[in-house]
């Protein structure tokens, strides 16, 4: 693959003003600026293929209690990403501190798996992120932040130990 390490961001969103757009563009800055070439792109665009990279990060909001069909039909077309490093976010206000605790886990366990078990990779890391839809919430981005040097190392690790 290269001598650099190479991350591709497929993500939907309805708003690009929005949480998941501004998330995912977050995580790809982000990883650049930790030495990770980040390619960015929606299911709608040619994406490349994604076992053409080190890692995958797939993105999507929770719209109506499910992730947008866009990504679930581009991750069953691309082989439900077999033989990929994966990571996942989505964003929903489920997260918010407003909502009980118990009752905010047992949602987005929901909402995460109703992603994850269409993923047959390695899935690395998933994260769920408080949703917006015009004015970025600056802690958000924060956290994305902190959670793509975690994947950066991360990675970092998996291509050189050998998985």
């Amino acid at each position: 693959m290269g001598g650099f390490l190479r991350v591709c961001i497929i993500y939907d969103s309805k708003h690009e003003t929005g949480a998941t757009s501004s998330i995912a563009r977050c995580i790809a800055t982000t990883m650049r600026n930790t030495g990770i070439e980040a390619t960015i792109c929606k299911p709608s665009q040619s994406c490349p293929d994604p076992h053409d990279f080190d890692l995958v990060i797939i993105g999507t909001p929770i719209y109506y209690e499910r992730p947008m069909k866009s990504i679930i039909e581009f991750i069953e077309k691309n082989s439900r990403l077999r033989n990929c490093r994966v990571a996942v976010f989505l964003t929903c206000f489920a997260t918010s501190k407003k909502v009980p605790g118990f009752i905010r886990n047992i949602i987005l366990k929901k909402y995460l798996d109703s992603v994850l078990k269409h993923i047959k990779g390695n899935i690395l890391s998933f994260r769920a992120f408080k949703g917006w839809l015009w004015k970025p919430d600056e802690d958000v981005i924060r956290e994305c932040i902190e959670w793509c040097k975690e994947l950066s190392k991360s990675i970092k690790v998996n291509i050189y130990e050998g998985d």
